[in-house]
């Protein structure tokens, strides 16, 4: 009995010493992810805004006397000097209007040379008795009446130059014709709602936009300083269309909206802004010169606050807190909690947990993902 029953024992002994031992028994497999060191780098600090851009002078060229357009010197879209030629009306009325005044002006001035002439004689006259004083004050009389008509001749023929000179239309200054209103032929008036053409200037080059008040302290002492960079972006998109500064902050707060208009000016030589166009507006307000920053995808945020996933020397995971910045295009600034010589996992932390062995693929710290890891650091 006993010698079937250590049998069966020393059967049960060596069927476990052969049995193959499965993976249960083996480490788990390391957790593939990305990681990289945390960077020094400024962050600078902006405040964005929708604005709208707008010229510094626009203007629709009207007629200021009534009369036919004859001559149309313009296309549609051009770019005209100040001073150009816009349009011209017919100046044969206004110029026979003035002949006129001039004939009108050399006739009463003949007339007035003759009453001088006829003073002199007068005053000679009465010293030697042969005129009265009262014949005199007449011819003096005389002489201030035509005077004075022809000053007032002189006035007319003045207005009647000013009135032929505003039949030429011309460029009040540098800028970009718009649609034409106005056809060869066609009778205007003063009174038209219309005019000529409207004429843009486009260079310089205003942007308008409103950020919140609380902006507004900083604002003031950095302009009191010097100018406030501000950059232009499209409304889609992060290309800088132009870089310019700030000119003009508004004198009131918008009660309504508790945001203050600003106005930025850009040179625009290359014409990137356009009148009435909707543009995203950035001004720089300040720098945080040198901090620690991570990529904001590397960023934790938990019931527990902000945190990161740090790999020690042998490559398991630690899930550290820190006090984070600022987060400007992709990377967070990153105020207590880790330096520049940890290694912090960038992706692959939601297969993580504390404790956990990771196969770190060492990249690039930059605000997108990189395509390809780098070769193997740690496990």
């Amino acid at each position: 009995m006993f010698a079937w029953t250590g049998g069966v024992a020393l059967a049960l002994v060596l069927a476990w010493w052969v049995w193959p031992k499965h993976a249960a028994s083996a480490a788990a497999a390391a957790v593939p992810v990305d990681a990289g060191h945390a960077v020094l780098m400024d962050f600078p600090i902006r405040v964005a805004s929708v604005g709208t851009v707008e010229a510094l002078n626009t203007v629709d060229v009207k007629v200021r006397v009534d009369g036919q357009v004859q001559r149309i010197a313009f296309n549609e879209g051009q770019d005209v000097r100040a001073g150009q030629l816009l349009a011209q009306l017919d100046q044969g009325p206004l110029t026979a209007q003035l002949h006129q005044a001039e004939a009108a002006q050399r006739k009463d001035q003949a007339s007035l040379n003759n009453a001088r002439l006829d003073l002199e004689r007068y005053s000679k006259l009465v010293g030697m008795g042969a005129a009265t004083s009262q014949g005199v004050d007449t011819a003096r009389a005389q002489v201030e009446s035509l005077a004075a008509t022809v000053a007032a001749d002189a006035a007319l023929v003045q207005s009647d130059q000013l009135q032929l000179g505003f039949t030429t239309l011309r460029a009040p200054f540098a800028g970009r014709v718009g649609v034409r209103e106005a056809d060869i032929g066609q009778v205007v008036h003063p009174t038209d709602a219309n005019g000529i053409a409207t004429v843009t200037q486009m260079e310089p080059i205003t942007v308008v936009f409103s950020v919140p008040q609380d902006v507004l302290p900083e604002l003031l002492a950095k302009q009191a300083g010097s100018a406030l960079p501000v950059n232009v972006t499209p409304r889609t998109g992060d290309a800088v269309l132009a870089q310019g500064s700030l000119v003009f902050i508004d004198s009131h707060v918008d009660p309504t909206t508790g945001q203050i208009r600003l106005k930025a000016s850009f040179t625009n030589q290359d014409r990137k802004l356009w009148p009435g166009e909707l543009v995203n507006a950035q001004i720089l307000l300040h720098t945080d010169r040198q901090r620690v920053a991570v990529p904001d995808r590397a960023i934790v945020n938990s019931q527990s606050g902000t945190q990161l996933y740090v790999l020690d020397k042998n490559g398991r995971a630690q899930l550290r807190p820190v006090k984070t910045g600022n987060s400007v295009d992709g990377m967070t600034e990153i105020d207590a909690g880790i330096d520049t010589a940890d290694l912090i996992v960038f992706d692959g932390q939601s297969r993580l947990d504390p404790g956990t062995q990771a196969a770190a693929n060492i990249v690039a710290t930059t605000a997108q993902p990189a395509a390809v890891p780098s070769v193997t650091s740690i496990q």
